[in-house]
Parts: C-alpha cells; structure tokens; sequence
C-alpha cells in the first residue's frame, strides 16, 4: 500500500507550480519514452520505496524541479525516514501477533503426534489447504484418556490409515512424500522424536510444528480449518 511522503508532496507541489505533467517531469529527467517518463513520476509520487532507478532520477529531480539540492536531499532523507518508521512498526505488529498466535497455541494444546515427511512444504498447496492442510494429512490425534507411555504406539498404529504404502515398503503421505519418522509432542515443551517402528531416536527440548498451510481468496489468508467452515464442509 502506498502513503504520502515528503519527497512525494514536494514533487507534487512543484508539479502544480511549473505545470508539470507526469511525463513532462519525466522528460526532464532524462527519460524519452513517453510511457518510462511517467512511470518514473509515477513510483516517485506515489509513496512506494525509492527503488535502484528511481534513485538515478533523483540526480536530476533538483534541475527538474528548479530547486536547490538541498531541499531535494531533505525531502529525500524525511522520506526515507518515514520508511524506516513505517518498517519497525510493522516488525513490532509481526512480533505482537506471532506472541499472540503463540500464546494461543499453548493454551489449546494438546499432546499429538506429528508424521516427518520428506516434503516439509507440500506439493500441491491449493489441494492440500483445501483437502484440510497439514491438521489433515501430518497431524495424528491421540486417545488422551490413555497414558502418555502409549502414544508411540497410538501413532505407530495410526500410520497405515494416514499413510500410502509405497513399492519399496516405505509409507508416504499425501502432498508430502515419503514418511521418515513420528514426532509425539507431548508438551509445547517437550516431544520424542522416533522412527517409524515407534524406537526412539532423539529427545526434544519444543513441540515439532510443521508450517501450516494458508488460503487467500482476495482477502485476508485464512487457514484450512476456517475454510471448511466457509465452505459449510465442518
């Protein structure tokens, strides 16, 4: 999304004063091509990142513009400072919402096991969204009326079921490749990591997450959960 700048306002204004239209301006930056002309103007007026060749035009915009360097090089280092501004504020909404996605992620946990596959991201992403994303196809709920000692083998049993028996023996798994091993997690803070027959190989310090999958349909993404319940499918 664009914004306002000062180098943006300071071009316009000086526009309007020379009566300057866009590739006239541009012309006078150095550019012949009608359509390259004010599409120079254009990215330097419409508040988007000075850009490698929009930095070339600004040599010229002072003589273009019929203004001293200075006040080009001022409205040059405002603007770049509104981006800089602009860029931590948006760091500082990522970090808020991943602590937020966080937080609620703890507070719905419950232990699971997780399917290792070849493929961490699939294959075919449409399809996988919208056939229940990675929940569906590398996620293995587990019966937790049982004791925690059973959830390796409550995940060994359940991959015939999650998985595809391949040529070769192996088991693979839909949109990601050959299966390589389980992940129960029985805790945000603790997992087992084990083969396929359920023997142990490596403890864990986190919860394994596989990366989720997301849909965008002209608006907001929105995980596969939410679209089966968009689509009537939950």
């Amino acid at each position: 999304m664009t914004r306002p700048t000062p180098l943006a306002d300071l071009i316009r204004t000086r526009m309007q004063e020379l009566d300057l239209t866009e590739e006239a301006l541009g012309r006078r930056l150095g550019y012949t091509n009608p359509a390259k002309a004010a599409g120079r103007v254009h990215a330097l007026t419409n508040g988007l990142p000075l850009s490698a060749k929009s930095r070339f035009a600004l040599w010229r915009l002072p003589e273009a513009l019929e203004l001293s360097p200075a006040i080009v090089l001022q409205a040059v280092a405002d603007t770049e400072q509104l981006f800089a501004e602009s860029e931590r504020e948006a760091e500082e909404e990522r970090r808020l919402a991943q602590e937020a996605e966080e937080a609620a992620w703890r507070a719905s946990f419950q232990p699971h096991a997780v399917i290792q596959t070849e493929h961490t991201v699939p294959t075919q992403i449409t399809f996988c969204g919208l056939t229940g994303g990675t929940r569906r196809w590398l996620i293995i709920p587990l019966d937790l009326s049982r004791p925690p000692v059973t959830y390796v083998q409550q995940a060994v049993d359940a991959l015939p079921e999650k998985t595809i028996a391949c040529s070769d023996g192996g088991r693979a798994v839909m949109f990601f490749g050959r299966a390589l091993g389980l992940i129960i997690n029985h805790s945000p803070d603790a997992a087992l990591r084990c083969d396929l027959r359920g023997n142990p190989l490596e403890v864990l310090e986190k919860a394994y997450r596989p990366g989720e999958v997301r849909l965008s349909f002209g608006g907001p993404p929105l995980s596969p959960t939410a679209v089966s319940r968009v689509l009537g499918l939950q």
